[in-house]
């Protein structure tokens, strides 16, 4: 079975008593943790999951809810890590100059747990084999010029699981999502609910788009997250709003949700 729980799912400033958008896929023997941001400890500690526990990691970008808690995740395996497998962090180049500068400014007079850093262009596509069993393929979405972000497609026991990360619409979506099982799309936005943004933004989608998104690609199934604030309590709208473009199943995941494939 592949599991993905969602230990987040709000925006940069989430609504009250939510925190930023991580997800955690276990599969195959590994539980890849995707992005790290500030609650991040706390997001693990809710679903019962120990950091020693989080084989893989993957930061989409280095935006600070994506990114601020990675010194909090490296400083608990410095000083609870010692025997256990070091895990494998997996960014673009330009991420991990932020990542490492982090740990620097953050717990500069500690050793850092060595970890095994794998860099990926930022501005190509990419393949990278996390396990045997797992492979990742990376696409650039279009979010920020500092912050560029990699959209992941995970490929894990003939399933496919595709994470934009933050994005406008752009054409690399549909590629990373083409077949996929379930896609995880930034639907910061909304078309039609207030207050409504039809177009989105330069840095996010909205749910309609996210609809469209899933609907070119052929996907199965489309999870909403990286929801704004101001749209708290009316994610059911979101999701219709999407299924006006999209005739597969749609919702919007509750943090803490799971949903097995």
């Amino acid at each position: 079975m592949i599991e993905v729980t969602f230990l987040g799912v709000g925006a940069a400033l989430p609504g009250p008593g939510a925190t930023n958008s991580s997800y955690l896929v276990r599969a195959a023997g590994a539980t890849l943790l995707i992005d790290c941001g500030p609650a991040v400890l706390q997001q693990l500690a809710a679903v019962g999951l120990s950091p020693g526990e989080v084989t893989h990691v993957f930061v989409t970008h280095r935006h600070g809810d994506h990114a601020l808690g990675y010194p909090m995740f490296l400083l608990w395996w410095a000083l609870n890590g010692a025997g256990l497998p070091r895990p494998t962090v997996v960014a673009s180049a330009a991420t991990w100059t932020s990542l490492r500068a982090l740990w620097e400014v953050s717990y500069r007079e500690l050793p850092s747990a060595p970890v095994q850093a794998v860099e990926l262009p930022a501005d190509a596509l990419a393949t990278h084999a996390l396990t045997p069993a797992i492979a990742l393929r990376t696409w650039p979405m279009v979010h920020s010029t500092f912050a560029p972000v990699l959209g992941v497609r995970v490929e894990v026991e003939g399933k496919v699981l595709a994470f934009t990360g933050d994005t406008t619409p752009c054409p690399s979506i549909v590629e990373l999502a083409r077949g996929a099982d379930l896609l995880v799309h930034d639907a910061q936005h909304a078309a039609t609910v207030e207050p409504a943004a039809p177009e989105g933004s330069p840095y996010h989608c909205t749910a309609r788009q996210a609809g469209e998104n899933a609907a070119a690609a052929r996907a199965r199934t489309l999870a909403l997250v990286h929801v704004g604030a101001e749209y708290d309590g009316r994610h059911p709208a979101l999701v219709e709003e999407a299924r006006q473009a999209f005739g597969g199943h749609v919702f919007a995941p509750a943090a803490g949700q799971t949903f097995a494939l």
